[in-house]
């Protein structure tokens, strides 16, 4: 899903120092040329900016690119997913449809375990009952029939338990349910987590959330993964996790403008599945 804001004025609030690399480079791109938005440095490095680095190689005949303010277009960037995307509304509306599937297939994994459990305990009944019987004289344990019958419970018994095991451990590794409190708590301490003691940002912990940034003439394209976004809060939901993680891998994106948009002065996020 996405959804089109309008973007601050240029007078914008006191740049923010980033923490660590320069926050977006990697990740940055040219919408005009695909080409990646790289650090450039003016009035003896008093200026930072973000610039198309094809512009920079070619000059305008290899694409008329664009130049940035690094602060600005930081700024930008993280103050959009702050102030839209981590919020427990918004993330719901973003995650509905993974959400739903996730619980379907947990529901499935949880039903099918007790089908197991089941199938389980009446071959250990039938086994008992097998052993009454052979007890109490009534069945002849030198009958072939009968041994056949009790390698086959004990299997099946067998069986049963070992595939219920897996499908427990896959459960578990699936992670915990996503309730709204979790993504109340997620959005809450991912929007902290992202800031630096001195109001920077964690490079890290953003690219967590938004993993291509693409710079137009007129908007700013956001974009990140439904499935990252997801991993990363079922693990921010883990008794385990002390923040939330940070995926190593980078999804593709797509982008639509909203009806209520203005291009001259708008950015926009969009969420892939």
């Amino acid at each position: 899903m996405q959804t089109l804001l309008k973007a601050r004025s240029p007078a914008m609030g006191a740049p923010r120092v980033v923490s660590g690399p320069t926050l977006l480079t990697g990740i940055c791109f040219c919408a005009a040329c695909g080409g990646a938005m790289t650090l450039r440095t003016g009035k003896s490095g008093r200026y930072r900016y973000y610039t198309c680095s094809t512009k920079a190689r070619q000059g305008e005949t290899g694409c008329k690119g664009r130049t940035v303010p690094m602060e600005k277009l930081d700024s930008v960037v993280a103050e959009h997913i702050e102030q839209r995307l981590l919020q427990p509304k918004r993330l719901e509306e973003v995650l509905s449809a993974v959400l739903n599937r996730r619980k379907e297939r947990a529901e499935r994994r949880t039903e099918h375990i007790a089908e197991l459990r089941k199938r389980g305990a009446e071959a250990e009944a039938k086994l008992k009952r097998l052993y009454d019987a052979i007890e109490n004289g009534i069945a002849d344990v030198s009958d072939p029939m009968l041994k056949e019958r009790v390698t086959e419970l004990k299997a099946i018994r067998d069986q049963a338990r070992a595939d219920a095991e897996r499908a427990e451990d896959a459960l578990d590794r699936a992670g915990p349910g996503i309730t709204p409190q979790a993504l109340k708590t997620f959005a809450s301490q991912a929007r902290r987590r992202m800031r630096t003691e001195s109001g920077g940002y964690r490079r890290d912990h953003l690219r967590a959330l938004a993993q291509r940034i693409e710079v137009d003439a007129k908007e700013v394209r956001i974009m990140g993964s439904k499935s990252v976004l997801l991993r990363t809060l079922v693990a921010a939901s883990g008794a385990k996790s002390a923040g939330f993680g940070v995926p190593s891998f980078v999804p593709k994106w797509r982008a639509r403008r909203d009806s209520n948009s203005r291009p001259s002065e708008s950015k926009s996020d969009a969420l892939s599945s």
